[in-house]
């Protein structure tokens, strides 16, 4: 029975002093994460359940449909999934493919689940190597997989295993079980490689490489091999300065994984790729916004907006500051004095003017709960264009490729209202909201204003109800910049700069506008499988 967790230290004394006080209370942690556990086991069972229904749901409608392997129903149920739970759209889908693959391909190990015997991590990881057994015979498919679940439970049954040891386990023996060898899966499987990067906080990252085990491997030996050699030198050249043989420098604090991290970003960033000569003068780019206050301030005072990455993440401004010193070309921005909202961009062509408007706009994909940055997406037409819908900033919108061509092929309308707000309408008739992020200063009372009343406070909505003015007195001015540095001496960036107060943002699009026609989207829904 859940307790309101306010003095919980008072519920939860005991006598550290009494052996027998410390023992009960051992004994009662211990029970109830047993039976806690195994009422989370029971749950996890009825969800597996749950999500194959739901996936079920969706390949039925599209096998009904004739185009099963394109996905859109299932794609649809699990975005009005994804906003009930508040979670990724892409992971909701993933979760329900992998339920319907487990209740269908694993029955005994779902079972499992639901008696107790082991988690939902461990059904993950049975069902993950399980699905490499495989046979051309779908019947004998069936007995090997019957089989490899057998010996799987038999195994968690009698020794401890963590979801990570269970997966070590289970990979060998369905390589002993299947039919198919690793190395003509290999072939099937050596182009999945990709590279993405996750935000981890106060401006650090984590980048992500998938490919070749092997290969990989070798990677991390090598780097670790190079950092080690570093903090080597390192350490000679501080028993150096030491004994006064060379000057003092600057302390190195570094360790090894930080060294390691690095070295792997001098190599990529500053490297010429020799086995890849097409690839030699390629240029990074980095999208920055710097509200122009923060920009001219100094970084120790605090109260300032910060510098976004692609509008969206917080960096540290005294990086973002170094590449907005060399940044070759800004694009004022005009935001609107209360709500922040994006006016107009200064441009020169207008169709260019168009697309860094609705990137400075919207900022990322518009589909409710998506984020992928607007760099990523497309620019779709929220009126279709073969309808009669007009190509103007009001009758566009962000969307990845993903929720782009699903809202098309399914049964999810849209609506875009004044100012870019969308009023999304779900197939089950729920209608959804989506604001552009705000943008630009916040005004808020001053202690120097000399005012004894606090300023009438002015909602986001009564703001966003009224017309929003143009530039003029109280308008922010901002400025962009976007800066492209060669692959062998740095990254680029874009950055927010200028002469006014507000947000400069160096978000950039990706493929053309899109017109919405048939065969577009059918060109990009058979280029865009569904991601499981």
């Amino acid at each position: 029975m859940y307790q309101a967790a306010a003095k919980f230290e008072e519920r939860w004394h005991f006598d550290v002093n009494d052996p027998a006080s410390v023992a009960a209370e051992r004994a009662t942690i211990l029970s109830e994460t047993a039976r806690i556990e195994s009422a989370k086991r029971a749950i996890d069972a009825e969800q597996i359940l749950l999500e194959a229904r739901a996936y079920n749901f969706g390949y039925l409608l599209d096998l009904a449909e004739g185009h099963p392997e394109m996905g859109m129903h299932v794609r649809s149920i699990s975005a009005e999934i994804s906003i009930e739970v508040q979670a990724k759209h892409g992971f909701v889908m993933r979760q329900l493919a992998g339920s319907w693959n487990a209740v269908r391909e694993f029955p005994a190990a779902v079972d499992a689940v639901a008696d107790g015997r082991i988690s939902g991590r461990h059904l993950d990881a049975i069902v993950s190597s399980g699905l490499l057994v495989t046979h051309e015979v779908e019947a004998e498919q069936t007995a090997l997989r019957a089989r490899y679940v057998d010996l799987a439970l038999r195994e968690v049954s009698t020794q401890i295993l963590t979801d990570a040891a269970l997966k070590r386990l289970t990979a060998r023996i369905a390589e002993e079980l299947t039919r198919v060898p690793l190395a003509e899966r290999r072939k099937v499987t050596r182009m999945k490689g990709f590279v993405s990067v996750t935000d981890s906080g106060d401006g650090h990252g984590v980048l992500h490489v998938g490919g070749s085990l092997l290969l990989l491997t070798a990677v991390r030996d090598r780097v670790r091999k190079q950092a080690t050699l570093v903090l080597r030198a390192r350490s000679r050249a501080q028993k150096a300065q030491a004994t006064g043989e060379v000057p003092q420098g600057a302390a190195d604090e570094r360790t090894l994984g930080e060294v390691s991290a690095d070295l792997i970003c001098d190599q990529l960033l500053t490297s010429e790729p020799n086995s890849a000569p097409l690839a030699s003068g390629v240029q990074a780019k980095v999208h920055l916004v710097i509200p122009t206050t923060t920009l001219l301030a100094d970084e120790r005072d605090p109260g300032h907006p910060p510098a976004l990455l692609d509008g969206l993440t917080p960096v540290p401004l005294d990086e973002a500051k170094r590449l907005a010193a060399n940044a070759p070309m800004f694009t004022r921005i005009l935001t609107h004095p209360i709500t922040g909202t994006v006016q107009a961009v200064d441009t020169y062509k207008p169709t260019a003017a168009m697309r860094r408007f609705l990137a400075a706009r919207d900022v990322h994909c518009r589909f409710p709960g998506c984020r992928l940055p607007a760099r990523g997406c497309h620019i779709d037409h929220t009126h279709e264009w073969e309808h009669g819908g007009a190509t103007c900033t009001n009758n566009l919108e962000h969307l990845c490729v993903f929720h782009h061509v699903m809202r098309h092929a399914t049964p999810w309308s849209v609506l875009q209202l004044e100012g870019g707000v969308l009023q999304w309408t779900t197939p089950s008739g729920k209608v959804l909201t989506d604001r552009p992020d705000r943008q630009g200063v916040r005004f808020v009372p001053s202690a120097d204003a000399g005012s004894t009343s606090p300023p009438k406070a002015t909602s986001e909505a009564d703001a966003r109800s009224g017309p929003e003015p143009g530039p003029g007195p109280g308008t922010e001015t901002e400025t962009e910049t976007e800066t492209e540095t060669d692959a062998g001496s740095g990254t680029g960036s874009g950055t927010g700069s200028g002469t006014g107060t507000g947000i400069g943002t160096g978000i950039g699009t990706g493929p053309d506008v899109e017109r919405g026609s048939s065969a577009r989207r059918e060109r990009d829904a058979g280029t865009d499988p569904p991601p499981f």
